[in-house]
């Protein structure tokens, strides 16, 4: 079988993924990785999802022997609701940067004194993009920026190919890298059982090319933005 593809964004450190998965099903696996090697380096884990996706990151959990609900009552494991953190500091577009810090800073603040090191997990700005709130996106990506330099910390904000439009890939695909031109794109392969249907595939992979392509033409003499290609097994 064919391995399934996620297509990546990554800072020079190495803190700050985007992830766009070919399936809900594939992203929600990505996730419990991710708060697998945080769990298991001793890490604090924040997860800001929708209900739907928490659900299917606990289930995905439990295949990987991790029992959620051990995690979250040791204080390891946090879950937040994205829709009601963006209602709490996104009001008529507009993003309040302290209302940020209250909901998002100050709950990473807290693991950190107790674990040291943690990492977030969020799909805000997968939220924000589906309904058209590029400003606030944009917004959010900038704040975010704002936090990690006063707080450090791991962050993966992930997308799938079941949340976009086949028309819609390239417009997306380039606001994704627009609002993150500070990290560097990436194809990862994975191996997984669930595979989408071959048009969507080509369809995605043709618009993912010609936005790599635009950034690296427009990036040509900073190697910040070359687009590479690493094998991840898994």
């Amino acid at each position: 079988m064919e391995a399934n593809r996620t297509w990546q964004l990554v800072s020079t450190a190495g803190n700050h993924f985007v992830q766009i998965c070919q399936s809900e099903t594939l992203r929600a696996e990505a996730i419990a990785r991710y708060i697998q090697e945080g769990v298991l380096n001793g890490e604090g884990v924040i997860i800001i999802a929708d209900m739907a996706l928490r659900k299917n990151v606990i289930s995905n959990m439990e295949m990987l022997g991790l029992d959620a609900q051990t995690l979250k009552n040791r204080g390891q494991l946090r879950f937040f609701d994205a829709k009601f953190l963006l209602f709490s500091f996104v009001i008529d577009g507009e993003l309040k940067e302290q209302a940020f810090q209250e909901v998002i800073g100050d709950p990473i603040h807290s693991l950190q004194l107790k674990y040291g090191k943690v990492r977030v997990v969020g799909e805000m700005m997968n939220i924000l993009l589906k309904q058209g709130q590029y400003d606030a996106a944009k917004l959010l990506v900038e704040v975010g920026k704002n936090l990690a330099e006063r707080q450090e910390y791991s962050h993966l904000c992930i997308y799938s190919l079941d949340d976009l439009q086949p028309h819609a890939y390239e417009e997306v695909l380039e606001r994704i890298c627009k609002f993150h031109s500070h990290l560097t794109p990436v194809e990862d392969l994975v191996s997984s059982g669930t595979l989408v249907g071959e048009v969507l595939l080509d369809a995605f992979e043709s618009a993912w090319s010609r936005v790599v392509n635009k950034l690296a033409e427009s990036q040509k003499n900073s190697t910040k933005m070359t687009p590479r290609r690493v094998p991840l097994l898994s």
